[in-house]
Parts: C-alpha cells; structure tokens; sequence
C-alpha cells in the first residue's frame, strides 16, 4: 500500500483537500481508506470524510506521532486485513512531525508500506501572522514535504502569496509549491505529478 500524509497546521483546510481527492482526484478502482487523528470527543472530521464512503479510521486521545504511534500501526494492520487499501491517506493533528509517522509505520507487521508522500498544507492567510509561533513543527513538516499546497490563495493579494512563498523557501523548503484552493480544488492539476 501507499501512504498519504496531509499535514498542516489547524483550520489550514486538510478536511476539505482530503474530500478533494476523494472526490474523483485517485484513478478510477484504485481503494483508498483515511486514517484522522483528532484530539477532541467528537470526530467532526471524520463524520465529514465518511460521507464520501470510503473507510475511515479515528485515532482519539494524544497525536499520531507520539502517544498513538502503536495505535497507526494497529489500525494499518487491520484496514490491510479487512480493505486491503491501495492508498492510505492519513491526517494527523496540526502539530504532528509527519517524519515520526513515517518512521512508526516502517517495518509494520503485515503491513507493506511501497511509498510515502507527505503534503503539506499551508493556510496563506495565517502564515505570515503566525509562522514564527509555529516554527518548529512548520519546519518539521517541511523537511519531509513531498510538496507544499499553499491553501486559501483567493483570500488574499497576490504579492501576499509570493511573501507566503518566499516564507516557505527561506524555512529551507526547495520542493515542489502548487498553489490550490482546498475547497473547489482549483490548481490541483499538478498535484497528481508529485504523487501519483
């Protein structure tokens, strides 16, 4: 199976860019399955993303990368048992270090990872006002991003999306930068060439 991972920091838009890609973006028959971690009771979340019929797997409780990492490699075993999935895609907490969830599902019993992507999801109205508060897990992201998805880019000026840009590259980002709309899923033509 492939992997997935959609990461970003909280309200970036990872729901609505996992809905997109549910939405027609994977080639037709190809089974794709969502593990989400959240930290709240109520999985709104993953109430959303069921909606598309796919399965979808709710970590609870702590993050991904640390508390739950034995619960990610619990939950690939059995979706691979039961759905035997061709992509997985997983959306841990804002906060997460994606290179940790890599690494906890490397070697999994049962579970036969080919290749991992990380997206990385940036909310372009908050970036610059918050980046330097979140600093250490937007580079942590960064350095295994596969590609960058600068989200939300109607809502602002376009010399603001160049700032938002030059931002990620000056966090030594060198990668791929697609700029999207997470909800009409305008500009993600190119994703599909980074990860399928």
């Amino acid at each position: 199976m492939r992997l997935l991972v959609v990461s970003g920091m909280l309200g970036s838009g990872k729901t609505s860019l996992i809905l997109r890609l549910l939405d027609g973006f994977f080639p037709q028959g190809m089974k794709v399955a969502v593990i989400e971690n959240e930290f709240g009771e109520l999985g709104v979340d993953t109430e959303v993303l069921e909606r598309s019929g796919m399965p979808v797997r709710d970590l609870r409780g702590g993050c991904i990368c640390c508390t739950l990492a034995g619960g990610l490699a619990e939950t690939l075993r059995n979706l691979s048992a039961s759905y035997s999935p061709d992509i997985v895609v997983v959306e841990p907490t804002g906060i997460a270090d994606p290179s940790v969830v890599l690494r906890s599902v490397q070697d999994v019993d049962g579970v036969h990872v080919d290749r991992a992507d990380v997206l990385v999801l940036i909310d372009c109205e908050r970036f610059l006002k918050v980046r330097r508060m979140f600093e250490r897990p937007l580079r942590n992201q960064l350095s295994v991003a596969a590609a960058v998805l600068l989200n939300k880019t109607d809502t602002i000026p376009a010399e603001d999306i160049d700032s938002v840009e030059d931002g990620v590259r000056g966090m030594g980002y060198a990668g791929p930068v697609l700029r999207i709309r997470a909800d009409t899923g305008d500009g993600m033509e190119r994703l599909g060439e980074v990860i399928l």
